[in-house]
């Protein structure tokens, strides 16, 4: 079924736990205003030190980490969470032999199950990735018309919203898309007939939207892509559902959110996904045939409207 080759890992990489979490600090030490001068004084370390910490690119001690937390006002066992979920410092992935039928590293994979928090985190990976490919099954964050965002958000019709920030911890709030991010979101086929029965007129203003943005699209590889996956051909990544492949601060992860967010590193599940997605673009429709399909599908819910 997987045509896409996986690619071996260019480098050793970061365990999804260290990167999430230097995110996170980033995030928090950024919302309540605080320097990295400031940051680093609290921890007794030079400023690049903790630049470091916060794009992963040298382990954090896990009492650096705790300072750092109570510093931003996470106690408690969130903070314990946090902390023993990062591998050991000297930790490297290049030591150990993959195993099992996902062929993983010890901390090649993180689920982050801190509730709220963990969704936020995840709104923040998606948000700030300098690169992202993701598979969908209805119209994604950042995508979404008013009316469309409070379709999908009704607790009939979505279980875990991951938008907007209302409710969730006040610090994502400030998180904004990564102003040159390059996205590709392909849509299943599937979103084309999504709510034709109940909301027909909210459902084609949002196709209508989408094909807006398909017309506004920059160069190949630049900004927003997007595209229509056709059903009539099952595809690898059609077996695994909503999932995503990032790239935050030069570190490459897979990202799926269920009941709780996933994020992988480096191993072989993590190499299959994301040759799974570079099948799924090579198999997905033009951007006419998208244009086309995006205005034909609201074409047709607004007759159904005015008949």
């Amino acid at each position: 079924m997987l045509h896409a080759v996986p690619s071996p890992p260019a480098e050793v990489p970061q365990a999804p736990a260290r990167i999430v979490t230097g995110l996170y600090l980033r995030c928090l030490r950024e919302a309540q205003h605080i320097r990295l001068e400031q940051a680093a004084r609290a921890v007794g370390v030079s400023e690049p030190a903790v630049s470091r910490w916060e794009r992963a690119q040298s382990p954090i001690r896990p009492d650096a980490l705790g300072a750092l937390l109570r510093l931003y006002g996470v106690a408690g066992a969130h903070s314990r969470f946090l902390v023993g979920s990062l591998p050991p410092q000297d930790y490297n992935r290049g030591m150990h032999e993959e195993q099992g039928g996902g062929r993983r590293a010890p901390h090649d994979c993180w689920v982050d199950v801190a509730l709220d928090e963990a969704t936020a985190r995840h709104i923040a990976v998606m948000r700030l990735a300098s690169e992202v490919v993701q598979y969908c099954r209805q119209v994604p964050a950042g995508l979404r018309t008013e009316g469309y965002q409070r379709f999908v958000l009704d607790p009939e019709v979505c279980i875990a919203p991951d938008e907007p920030v209302l409710g969730l911890p006040s610090w994502v709030h400030d998180v904004d898309w990564a102003e040159r991010q390059r996205r590709t979101v392909l849509l299943d086929e599937t979103v084309l007939a999504q709510g034709r029965g109940d909301r027909p007129a909210l459902v084609a203003d949002q196709l209508r939207h989408l094909a807006q943005l398909v017309s506004r699209e920059k160069c190949k590889g630049q900004g927003l892509t997007i595209r229509i996956l056709p059903k009539e051909r099952v595809l690898f990544i059609h077996t695994v559902g909503a999932t995503a492949e990032v790239t935050l601060h030069e570190h490459r992860m897979t990202v799926a959110f269920g009941l709780s967010p996933t994020y992988e590193t480096g191993s072989g599940a993590a190499r299959i996904i994301s040759a799974g997605l570079r099948e799924a673009a090579d198999a997905a429709w033009s951007r006419e045939a998208t244009y086309k399909a995006l205005l034909s599908a609201a074409e047709d819910m607004e007759r159904r409207v005015a008949s």
